[in-house]
């Protein structure tokens, strides 16, 4: 059964943000002196009294900020799918990317610079735009997976149909039918380097029949 952008985005949000954090000293319950004199107004019962000290709770920490969208302009990009912002790295949920000095094979055996215009397709496509990504604000954080954004389009979903990643283990099913679709299309990292599957003749006559 197919998982919904919303539900697994949900998901990636729970599972798949890694941070990197100091640890924190830990409040120590403060001590004080028990009372020394009643106050209770008159016509109040008194609360009972205590012999030992009394010990104050800390005051618990306040709950992390929920997960909203974060805009960064001119984010620094080493691979297709990897974002540097600051001191932040945020690699885009779903998706891998060759890594900017990856070589693929073309079906002669000869190689071809997959990784660098894989790069180059996602720094044309960014053109000096915002990116939005989705995470919740933690100021340790150095190392984040989460969905991005250009507008209203899907940067996982938008390198997915052009064939310059591969799904990752917290793919969508969009995600794994647009990056099927591109290798069976032969764009992107298939482009001389893989010949149609089976799968592919199968996708294809299917299309063919639905327009018929």
């Amino acid at each position: 059964m197919k998982r919904s952008a919303s539900a697994q985005m949900a998901l990636v949000i729970l599972s798949a943000i890694t941070l990197v954090t100091t640890a924190s000293a830990q409040s120590q319950p403060e001590v004080v002196a028990p009372a020394t004199r009643d106050v209770t107004p008159p016509g109040v019962t008194p609360g009972p009294t205590g012999s030992g000290p009394l010990v104050r709770e800390p005051t618990p920490p306040r709950p992390p900020d929920p997960p909203r969208w974060r805009k960064f302009f001119l984010p620094e990009t080493s691979d297709a799918s990897t974002l540097h912002v600051d001191k932040r790295t945020i690699r885009i949920s779903g998706v891998d990317a060759p890594a900017a000095d990856a070589v693929c094979q073309r079906t002669d055996g000869s190689g071809w610079p997959c990784g660098r215009a894989a790069l180059h397709a996602f720094r044309m496509f960014i053109g000096g735009r915002a990116v939005e990504c989705y995470f919740p604000a933690f100021e340790e954080a150095v190392d984040i997976t989460a969905p991005c954004r250009i507008g209203k389009t899907d940067l996982g979903l938008w390198l997915a149909q052009q064939g310059w990643v591969t799904p990752s283990d917290l793919a969508t099913d969009d995600y794994r039918e647009a990056a099927e679709d591109a290798r069976c299309a032969e764009r992107g990292l298939w482009r001389w380097t893989e010949q149609p599957t089976a799968s592919c003749h199968r996708k294809m006559q299917g299309t063919v029949a639905d327009v018929k």
